[in-house]
């Protein structure tokens, strides 16, 4: 068989497609709202414009009642189709009832919430504004949860120990992968996160910098790795990988699917930049 340098040329992408990666992107979000869910029989009060959210229970000074975080972020500039590598996220304990070891989740909300103008200046939380999340209200004053406290998992998808003062990252997990995922695949299920403390003892609640504080290190901050699987996802399995190869291969030196450059013919620039995506 006689091989021509084009050949040649053709098969050596061909078998770099066996190694190739694509390198990884990273999306920096801080979160665009975040709340307390203050236990109260009314479900008069909030802190949506607060510089803080609230975990945990309070002490008798409190009635000795539970605070819950609310926390959402947005992934638009995520591509669609992007495949999510990991997540973690980075939030900053400004303040603590005792510095006692306290294990905080997050766990995913399973129906809408909102964030008003209220501005309370500690944990108990000020008179609930248009839109603010309550412990009654997902949506005050006419919208109200199913569950009072919150609709959400009860598997946690991400937890943490958290003791004093602090910057503190919660891990990546299957679960917080799993979320995010679907996040970015059907923006209209983005219900963000329900920040869950210690709910048993007396003073165990932990201070977390909003979205509204003055820090731009102390926001609440996700970090999402991720593939982008653009339109080089010819099957729609939503990787690059060997079937589209074939699909490319197909149609080659012809038009039709794996004309990317747009040129009219599916040729070696298509070629190379279905391999420039390649995600195994």
């Amino acid at each position: 068989m006689i091989r021509t340098p084009q050949h040649v040329a053709f098969v050596t992408l061909i078998a770099s497609a066996v190694c190739a990666v694509v390198s990884a992107d990273t999306a920096v979000l801080t979160s665009v709202a975040d709340n307390t869910i203050i236990e109260d029989a009314a479900g008069a009060y909030s802190g949506g414009g607060a510089q803080y959210f609230f975990v945990g229970r309070v002490g008798v000074n409190g009635s000795s009642l539970l605070r819950r975080g609310a926390l959402r972020f947005d992934f638009s500039s995520i591509p669609a189709g992007a495949i999510v590598t990991s997540v973690t996220l980075r939030m900053n304990c400004s303040a603590a009832g005792h510095t006692a070891a306290e294990t905080v989740s997050l766990k995913r909300f399973t129906a809408s919430w909102g964030e008003g103008a209220s501005v309370a200046f500690g944990g108990g939380g000020a008179p609930a504004q248009p839109n603010d999340v309550t412990w009654l209200h997902r949506h005050y004053p006419s919208t109200l949860w199913a569950t009072p406290g919150g609709e959400f998992a009860a598997t946690a998808s991400s937890s943490r120990s958290v003791t004093g003062v602090g910057l503190y990252v919660w891990p990546t997990s299957a679960q917080f992968v799993t979320d995010v995922q679907q996040m970015i695949a059907t923006p209209a299920s983005n219900f963000g996160w329900c920040v869950v403390g210690n709910e048993v003892t007396l003073q165990s609640v932990k201070r977390f910098d909003s979205r509204e504080s003055g820090g731009a290190t102390s926001k609440p901050q996700l970090t999402v790795v991720y593939t982008a699987v653009p339109r080089f996802d010819l099957t729609g399995d939503g990787k690059v990988n060997a079937a589209d190869l074939a699909v490319l291969i197909a149609a080659w030196g012809a038009t039709g699917p794996g004309d990317f450059d747009g040129d009219g013919v599916v040729g070696a620039p298509d070629l190379s930049a279905l391999l420039a995506a390649w995600t195994l």
